[in-house]
């Protein structure tokens, strides 16, 4: 490799399902692949595939490998022949950067480095698993383990400072080792979000008099959709034209069903129950709510600045760096559904402030462009290797 020259890249993440780690690894790749380099994409099986893997396959230069063993979920043998498989991978391809995302790659990617050293190796956790996953014990593990891994990589990408200094404050890692590349999206789309309000409306049966408060996410506990849903229960009496929408699916749906059809507000919820881009809901709502345990960034909160809404978001991770410490938006703290109940009424009934932290949101959400994360990137990978 000369300096300045095509790099050879991999990116090692366990799967390309939809969410956020998946759009950025695969933003990443498919911006660096368009600039000239030679990036290859490994991955495991995915059942519910991002929208963007088609376009990374009709990306030149862009390679998408499938291991069967690299899974989720903890699976010793698996895991063994998963690390094999890459270790193989790293001796064949001969790359200069092998980029690991998220936890369970990034400790098969920097263990097989260990034996087969690429030009340098970058880790992306794209978050952590420090608490709101795993009990006291299987958290200490966690951190153990990625304090060693740590020891592996030339560099980490941190989404925020907070993420940064998460890490940094448990040991893991070095100062300057951590570099803050925020994760990117597209912002074509959001344009002009106001022009699809109406139909996207009219596809979730949200009614055109309503105040329409919603989040997008996956439907689990670390989500804390759970506290969204009683927070709307509690004002709902007070405010007869609120309605609340939850876009995703997960394991948490039917319970969530349940709890409103006790709640006697059912007919004032939707919980949709699919995956939709968020360009088909956003546009529908008058105040996005963000009520996540534990966040590294959120893409779903930066894809709402984009569309312009003000938003009510729990103050964990990243997300107050991404709000700006509250002047993009309401920060409360996780866990607790009265402070979301009292920060959602504050803003349904104050059209001025919604205005203000809309656009301020939306002037906000151009710092986090696709093509900006990927200059920065690549920009990284130079550096790292000189």
């Amino acid at each position: 490799m000369i300096a300045g020259g095509a790099l050879r890249i991999v990116h090692l993440i366990t799967r390309l399902e939809r969410g956020g780690s998946s759009d950025c690894t695969l933003l990443q790749a498919i911006a660096a692949a368009r600039r000239g380099h030679r990036v290859t994409v490994v991955t495991g099986p995915s059942a519910l595939e991002s929208g963007l893997v088609a376009q990374a396959r009709s990306t030149a230069g862009l390679d998408l490998v499938v291991l069967p063993d690299l899974i989720r979920p903890m699976r010793l043998w698996s895991d063994l022949r998963a690390l094999r498989a890459i270790v193989r991978l790293l001796r064949d391809q001969a790359c200069d950067i092998l980029h690991t995302h998220t936890s369970k790659a990034g400790a098969l990617g920097r263990l097989a480095s260990f034996f087969r050293r690429p030009g340098a190796v970058l880790h992306q956790p794209h978050g952590h698993l420090f608490y709101g996953y795993y009990g006291g014990p299987g958290s200490r593990c966690v951190v153990l383990a990625e304090r060693v891994l740590a020891r592996l990589a030339d560099a980490q990408i941190a989404l925020t400072r907070r993420g940064a200094e998460e890490h940094l404050r448990r040991g893991i890692g070095r100062p300057d080792g951590f570099h803050v590349v925020r994760s990117g999206i597209d912002l074509r789309p959001w344009r002009r979000p106001a022009r699809d309000r109406e139909a996207c409306r009219a596809a979730l049966g949200i009614e055109a008099a309503t105040f329409a408060i919603g989040t997008l996410c996956r439907l689990e506990p670390i989500k804390g959709v759970e506290d969204l849903l009683e927070a709307f229960i509690r004002i709902a009496p007070d405010h007869a034209l609120l309605r609340l929408v939850v876009a995703g699916d997960g394991p948490l749906r039917q319970r969530l069903l349940d709890r409103a059809a006790r709640s006697g507000r059912s007919d004032r919820i939707v919980i949709d129950g699919q995956w939709r881009p968020p360009r088909r809901v956003l546009p529908a709502l008058d105040l996005f709510v963000l009520a996540s345990h534990n966040e590294g960034m959120s893409r779903a909160l930066v894809e709402a600045m984009a569309a312009g809404l003000a938003i009510v978001a729990t103050d964990v991770g990243g997300v107050g760096e991404v709000l700006e410490e509250g002047r993009c938006g309401i920060l409360v703290p996780p866990r607790d559904p009265e402070a979301l109940a009292a920060a959602i009424a504050r803003l349904s009934s104050d059209p001025d402030r919604r205005a203000a932290l809309g656009a301020a949101a939306r002037a906000r959400a151009l710092a986090f462009g696709a093509g900006r994360m990927g200059r920065q990137v690549i920009r990284l990978y130079r550096e790292v290797l000189a």
